[in-house]
């Protein structure tokens, strides 16, 4: 089976799903993609996979097969993209999480999918203890935050649990439900810092 060959399974799902919408099983966004981007505007028409899908199909020549997500703090906008060099949270989201690091001195959260776009790499020329520290960092980003996983479930779950557990709603109802913008994005932040 290939992506040109998908399974009966998905090949159902596809011909059911006419709009990119948020599979409430996984918490993924799939459906076709009919608008190339401003910054992609040569992409043909594809279909974005969740990863609840038999055979997710996978983009040639994509970092990512993805466009749209949900970010990753509000579970509201839209983040994503198909470059490494993408951002997991909305604009609303990033905003508000460099005007905190501007207060506090750091930002709560990397949220950029490359560590690079995070400040975070290690440069030639550093000393043992420098090029440790900065080797430790990195590797911390590589596993993840565990606070915006647990955050993203929970959060996941509140927002989700007014939906069939099973249906695919789409993107544009979700988010006449859930609207997006700075006032969840502050919200968010606030229960997710615990203010």
């Amino acid at each position: 089976m290939t992506d040109d060959d998908p399974s009966s399974l998905d090949t159902a799902v596809r011909e059911r799903i006419t709009e990119l919408s948020v599979h409430i099983a996984c918490g993924g966004i799939r459906g076709p993609i009919q608008q190339p981007s401003r910054a992609y505007p040569n992409l043909p028409i594809r279909w974005q996979s969740c990863r609840d899908e038999e055979l997710p199909v996978k983009w040639e020549g994509a970092d990512v097969s993805r466009m749209v997500d949900l970010c990753t703090i509000c579970l509201r906008g839209n983040a994503g993209g198909p470059s490494r060099w993408a951002w997991t949270a909305c604009t609303d989201c990033r905003a508000i999480n460099d005007d905190i690091g501007k207060r506090w001195g750091f930002k709560p959260f990397e949220l950029g999918r490359h560590s690079v776009m995070n400040g975070i790499g290690v440069r030639g020329g550093l000393g043992p203890e420098q090029r440790v520290a900065a080797l430790e960092h990195l590797d911390e980003f590589r596993k993840g935050d565990s606070d915006i996983r647990a955050w993203r479930v929970r959060e996941y779950r509140r927002l989700a649990s007014r939906y069939d557990p099973l249906a695919d709603i789409p993107l544009t109802t979700w988010q006449r439900d859930w609207p997006p913008g700075r006032q969840a994005s502050r919200d968010a932040f606030d229960r997710l810092l615990g203010r």
